[in-house]
């Protein structure tokens, strides 16, 4: 069975068994999320898991995209030197919101791995958390597992996602490779540290808790079902393979590589395997919006991009080759991600791009980094200082996990504490994405490399400077740049505020005598702040070093930044009086439309009355119509004042202290003249990101304007679908959704009946080929779905092949079951599917008890049937 046909027939599995298709989500999570990617099915539906949030269903079935290349769910460092791990992976995975539990869920997994996938029941084992007793009984009273085969763990089987957040005992479903990939000890078995004879296929999830930022386990508000199968190891099981990277998924990409030299050690084996891995992870990556930068989720795509060139460098590959395998990529994923055809000169436009800049990267880092092992290795050094790994980085651009690598390669070990402690502050920012404290910092001296600015925008949006530097789209300095031209100004004097303390930079335009120039983002220039860089494209004429600009920052977007940035102080100043004065903060970030605020919190999580003191405080102090009070002054007179720092900043010995009424803070951000002109505050949420760490976020002026017309909106547009009054929405909803889930229980009673209804006027075609009974038919069109039509039937004809067919006009789908004493004859469902697949243009896959496949030729099908009494008789001669 090929990679699509698995996929397909996972979900169609499920949704014959009550639960709604849901599309995966993209690889970014939502912005309440604590994880830098999507690392599991489950983690869209957390909120739903919670009670926070309704469920798209009673059950759902979903494939969903994921990346594990951070924290506990990292699987980067074995990529390619193992079998089974991957930074990109899909995840098969059914679930239940308080609909079914334990037995279903155990149950359905065994049904569908034994009976519809035809994995040998004798080669699956599994286990269960320590004390479920209930699962242990489920799997041996149910399923008929004997109790040898069921290993019971503490840790591995008790599965969050997280340090906070839903979290359950879990049953795990492995499968046995066989002694070819054992260790051969006695005592080898499931979760075996020795070798990977048992591959973990399928980890059935019993979500029941949620943990607290201190730990403590507090009951979900139902039980609920969390599924999650690696769809890439399932594929190599199906494919007898003891290696995801030979399933079609990777081969398919591997073929399309350029040859490798014949003196390159095993075929280059490891470095082509990371390639095909990454080529899939950043493919996906630029398709879900990351592009290639130097913080968080577009560093970790820029570093897989540059890990795979070069690992094609080692093999002798031109730089140009990843961006080439870009059709290859979306070939194999096309079947359950059309969406990519429509992306590939994206994906490959960016992958080229970054191709030409690390180009030139890699072969001055390298050359570096050559002079540098051989230095060490002549001294008798084992190691790599940090300061030398920091120098590549900042230097050359050179990413420390790729020294790492090279290093490794020759022996050498590396210093990364050192490197840390070198890159403390740059790779602090780069991790909280800019979330660091709003304050004034010290000057640090600087190179001459970019000239200097000076901010004047505190209290002006327009300013007339002149252009002192210019940089290209790769930090290279220019003397212009031409219409269309992405770019970097840097101006000797400017309006724009840049990024800085998780306020997000200014917009706007800088124009002189006949260009213009649109600036998208302003940011400084290195961790000193002394240059401030205008980022955007030329839109008209052409910019030169030394013109006379106009620097005009977008009013509209300043004005709706300093609102939201003047409400996060409020923000802050509502939770120190409500949740206590020992609320600190961790970080913010503040945008035009929204703003997010994370904080150490004393009470845990904001029980529901909490988070409407805090809302209903921040409107008290917003229509009070506190003004703007600006200072400068000695660190220390400013903490006397009760103006409240963040501790783990380093603070210069004067500061900038911003006060409006009660809300005192240290400050280098732009804000509202008077907390009145902010309109009204939204508190749109409030959740963990981490252990004893909330995330509120929250909307003012006309961002708040705007949530609170859509909220009406969507009320009065319910009110009238429901007729029902605002008042007795909630009660009328709740109604209707019970009785939408006992209609959906009837149609499936009904369904099952016609289902028995038709299988017993299908008996009547009953016919024998040498000896062998058979049904072959055109299935009714109906809601009725091959394989149920096909159980209800064999309920009724134990012995012999079921062959069946249904069309649609357009395509035809096959079904073909073999009971087990006609296999033992030598009969055979994948053969007898082939023969019939070939008068459809069509083709399937399975096992010898059960096949299925498609075919796009309608007209075919009575020629299909009328096939199987030969393929039959065929298989007997043999």
């Amino acid at each position: 069975m090929e990679s699509a046909q698995v996929r397909r027939s996972f979900v169609d599995f499920f949704v014959a068994r009550g639960h709604k298709h849901v599309p995966g989500a993209s690889l970014i999570p939502d912005a309440l999320s604590t994880t830098l990617f999507t690392i599991a099915g489950m983690e869209p539906f957390v909120p739903a898991f919670l009670g926070s949030a309704p469920a798209p269903a009673a059950r759902v079935v979903t494939v969903q995209r994921c990346m594990r290349v951070a924290g506990g769910k990292n699987d980067l460092d074995n990529v390619g030197r193992t079998g089974r791990h991957a930074t990109f992976l899909e995840m098969l995975g059914n679930f239940s919101f308080g609909d079914y539990y334990k037995r279903e869920a155990v149950t359905w997994a065994w049904e569908y791995l034994t009976s519809v996938l035809g994995l040998p029941p004798e080669r699956l084992r599994v286990s269960v958390y320590v004390d479920d007793e209930e699962a242990a009984a489920i799997w041996r009273r149910d399923v008929g597992l004997p109790a040898d085969r069921i290993s019971r763990f503490r840790e591995d089987n008790f599965w969050d996602m997280g340090p906070t957040g839903p979290c359950g005992p879990c049953s795990e479903i492995f499968f046995d490779l066989g002694e070819r990939a054992g260790c051969g000890r006695p005592e080898c078995g499931p979760g075996c540290s020795h070798c990977d004879r048992y591959v973990e296929l399928w980890n059935l999830v019993f979500q029941q808790y949620d943990r607290d930022g201190s730990g403590e386990l507090h009951p979900l508000p139902k039980p609920c079902i969390d599924t999650g199968m690696g769809f890439e190891r399932l594929c190599m099981v199906l494919g007898d393979k003891t290696s995801i990277f030979d399933i079609d998924l990777y081969q398919d990409i591997m073929t399309a590589l350029p040859a490798v030299a014949a003196a390159v050690a095993d075929g280059g084996a490891v470095n082509r395997r990371v390639i095909a891995d990454h080529a899939r992870a950043t493919a996906f990556l630029v398709a879900d919006g990351v592009m290639p930068t130097n913080s968080d989720r577009g560093y970790v795509l820029r570093f897989l991009t540059r890990r795979a060139i070069r690992s094609g460098k080692v093999l002798g590959y031109d730089p140009s080759f990843f961006s080439a395998l870009v059709p290859a990529v979306i070939a194999t994923l096309r079947d359950g991600y059309p969406e990519l055809a429509g992306m590939e000169e994206t994906i490959a436009g960016t992958l080229r791009a970054e191709e030409r800049q690390f180009d030139q990267t890699l072969a001055r880092g390298e050359a570096r980094l050559h002079s540098l092992l051989v230095l060490a290795k002549s001294s008798g050094a084992s190691t790599l200082d940090g300061r030398s790994i920091f120098e590549l980085h900042d230097t050359y651009g050179f990413p420390p996990e790729l020294t790492a690598e090279i290093a490794a390669e020759g022996g050498i070990a590396v210093d990364l504490i050192g490197y840390r402690n070198a890159m403390q502050e740059q790779r602090e920012r780069a991790r909280r994405d800019a979330l660091a404290k709003r304050v004034q910092v010290r000057v640090e001296p600087a190179g001459d490399e970019v000239p200097a600015s000076q901010f004047v925008g505190y209290g002006q949006l327009a300013a007339h400077s002149r252009v002192v530097a210019l940089l290209d789209r790769t930090g290279g300095a220019v003397q212009s740049l031409e219409t269309g031209v992405l770019g970097s100004v840097v101006l000797d004097r400017t309006p724009f505020y840049a990024e800085r303390g998780g306020q997000m930079g200014d917009r706007g335009v800088l124009a002189g005598h006949g260009f213009a120039f649109a600036v998208s983002a302003t940011e400084y220039a290195d961790k000193s702040q002394r240059s401030i860089m205008h980022l955007g494209r030329v839109t008209d004429g052409v910019l030169s070093i030394g013109a006379n600009v106009d620097a005009m920052v977008d009013p509209w977007w300043r004005r709706e930044i300093r609102r939201h940035h003047t409400a996060t102080h409020l923000l802050q100043r509502a939770l120190k009086e409500i949740a206590g004065e020992s609320v600190a903060q961790r970080g913010s970030a503040v945008f035009a439309d929204r703003t997010r605020f994370d904080f150490d919190s004393p009470v845990g999580a904001l029980t529901e009355q909490r988070r409407n003191d805090v809302a209903v405080r921040v409107n008290e102090l917003i229509r009070a119509d506190f003004h703007e009070q600006i200072e400068s002054m000695p660190f220390a007179e400013a903490v006397a004042r009760g103006a409240v720092y963040m501790k783990s900043e380093n603070y210069g010995e004067v500061v900038r202290v911003v006060t409006f009424g009660p809300s005192i803070e240290l400050c280098g951000g732009t804000h509202a003249q008077s907390t009145g002109e902010i309109g009204h505050f939204v508190l749109l949420s409030e959740a963990a990101i981490a252990a004893g760490t909330r995330r509120v976020e929250g909307l003012v002026s006309e961002a708040a304007d705007a949530y609170v017309r859509r909220l009406r909106s969507a009320v009065e547009d319910a009110t009238t679908a429901l007729s029902s009054s605002v008042e007795e929405l909630p009660q009328t909803a709740t109604r209707l959704a019970l009785q939408r889930r006992e209609l959906e229980k009837k149609i499936t009673a009904l369904q099952s009946q016609v289902a028995e209804s038709h299988a017993d006027s299908m008996l009547a075609l009953l016919r024998e080929a040498d000896g062998v009974r058979y049904v072959a038919a055109r299935t009714p069109q109906s809601a009725i779905g091959l394989r149920e039509f096909a159980e209800s039937l064999r309920v009724r004809m134990q012995s012999g092949v079921l062959a069946l067919c249904s069309s649609d006009g357009r395509t035809v789908s096959l079904l073909v079951t073999v009971s087990a004493d006609a296999v033992a004859r030598g009969v055979s469902a994948k053969r007898i599917l082939t023969e019939m697949a070939s008068h459809v243009a069509g083709k399937g896959g399975g096992s010898a008890l059960q096949a299925q496949g498609a075919g796009k030729n309608p007209a075919g099908v009575d020629a299909a049937l009328a096939a199987v009494p030969a393929a039959i008789s065929s298989a007997l001669d043999e």
